[in-house]
């Protein structure tokens, strides 16, 4: 799931996103209500995303913060205020929030602050593929992990813990350790966008990652306890490959 960091000085407005963002699917890691808090908590946990009041409890406010954000920890984070003078305004630009989202706010509007902030963090990586289905939405890359949004919610799927990926039709069965998810994409154009060195294309249906190989003894290769088949053409790749190794 996507991990969130509430930074919020009044504790009912708090209260009342952590109980939208969970009952949407999002995982909140913890509540601030001051720069000192929000800075000891960063300093155990890493979340994917922040959402920081302008207006905090304390001597430091939450541009503040956000300076602090950038140059210790380079977590991207939606700014909730109630504040919209220019003089804040362009303080907050500075600092490059991802969104800026006026208080108050409905949960439609919460929810749309984040997916466009997901999708904005999407867009400044290398590495970014959008694929498009009415069923299972928008299927993003940022740096190390797969964003999968199914309706109201993305879900994150560590890149290093695929196993393998199997290819029907115009959509990708993306198979890890402990749960099977499915996005509409085609094998090439995926492949393309993953850009890692330890996925290798085994057959015109599979994509294997190599950190988990334990077997290869044409026409398989095994990924940890399953079988998956291999072609000629990309055996002898891969043998090329292991010889490299």
């Amino acid at each position: 799931m996507v991990s969130i960091l509430l930074v919020e000085d009044e504790l009912i407005i708090a209260e009342d996103m952590t109980n939208i963002l969970e009952k949407i699917g999002y995982t909140i890691i913890g509540v601030a209500i001051d720069f000192d808090e929000a800075i000891e908590i960063l300093e155990s946990e890493k979340p994917d995303l922040i959402l920081l009041d302008i207006n905090l409890s304390g001597k430091r406010d939450g541009i503040e913060l956000a300076e602090e954000i950038n140059k210790r920890f380079s977590i991207p984070f939606i700014f909730t205020t109630s504040y919209t003078d220019a003089a804040t305004l362009e303080r907050a630009k500075k600092v490059n929030p991802v969104n800026y989202l006026v208080k108050p706010f409905k949960k439609e509007q919460l929810y749309t602050a984040i997916e466009i902030a997901i999708f904005n963090m999407a867009k400044k990586t290398d590495t970014v593929t959008q694929e498009i289905d009415e069923n299972y939405g928008e299927a993003l890359i940022i740096k190390d992990a797969l964003f999968i949004k199914d309706k109201f919610k993305y879900t994150k799927l560590t890149i290093n813990d695929i196993l393998w990926i199997k290819s029907d039709g115009n959509y990708l069965e993306i198979n890890t350790l402990n749960k099977k998810e499915i996005i509409r994409a085609t094998m090439s154009g995926f492949m393309d966008r993953l850009n890692r060195n330890n996925f290798f294309r085994t057959h015109k249906s599979y994509i294997v990652n190599l950190d988990y190989l334990t077997k290869f003894e044409t026409p398989y290769v095994t990924i940890l306890d399953t079988k998956i088949p291999i072609s000629k053409t990309f055996s002898e790749e891969l043998l090329k490959r292991i010889k490299i190794m």
